[in-house]
């Protein structure tokens, strides 16, 4: 409860700052967590040049303001799109295509399908991946226990099926699946990655502390 509490005054209190005035713990908690997920990744060599932390945030709050004509962002959004940007996100893109037409497409998922849909379907997809390493399995049972994680806030819900549409445009599906888990840890706040069960939930919790990785209990 604490934790949520924190959360939430960090969200209330970015609301009505300026649009380049992103909380130093956001920033912080997206170049740890994001490093973190790119380690066995080509773009862990990638330099941070903090143009990404900015395009992120610009990003995230455009994806909001289409969706529901507010920018008052979560940290799920802002570690989303600053993860996006990392690729590049150039005229406010995600991967190649502009947020609007992307945001049409989520919408046209949740219409069919609605959130708690979206949910249910990504993780009896994700039982099924054979992944070699057992993560994408672990990671549906585990965040099967509580579909409301994903998909009971409308924010999470829209984020949840724009991981999916992303996962499903790589080739493999244990490609689709390490794509769907590197993003969806940013909602679920827990999730295998590989050997690793990363705990992100308490990465911006205190303000002015520096950001907290834990390993999954």
């Amino acid at each position: 409860m604490k934790i949520l509490i924190a959360f939430l005054l960090i969200t209330i209190a970015t609301a009505g700052r300026g649009f380049a005035q992103i909380p130093a713990e956001w920033q912080s908690a997206a170049q740890v967590v994001i490093a973190e997920l790119e380690r066995d990744t080509p773009l862990a060599s990638k330099p941070w040049t903090g143009a990404e932390l900015t395009q992120g945030w610009q990003l995230a709050r455009a994806w909001r303001k289409h969706n529901n004509n507010n920018v008052e962002i979560i940290l799920a959004e802002y570690l989303t799109f600053v993860a996006v940007c990392r690729s590049g996100c150039a005229g406010n893109t995600i991967e190649g295509k502009g947020y609007v037409a992307m945001a049409e497409q989520v919408k046209n998922v949740l219409q069919q399908v609605g959130p708690y849909g979206v949910a249910s379907t990504v993780h009896g997809w994700l039982a099924n991946v054979p992944d070699p390493s057992g993560a994408a399995a672990k990671n549906a049972a585990m965040w099967n226990l509580d579909l409301n994680v994903a998909a009971a806030d409308f924010a999470t819900g829209n984020l949840y099926a724009l991981y999916w549409l992303l996962a499903q445009a790589r080739p493999t599906p244990i490609e689709q699946a390490n794509t769907f888990t590197r993003f969806a840890i940013f909602v679920q706040g827990r999730a295998w990655i590989g050997s690793r069960c990363l705990d992100i939930s308490k990465v911006a919790a205190v303000l002015g502390a520096p950001p907290r990785i834990e390993t999954c209990k």
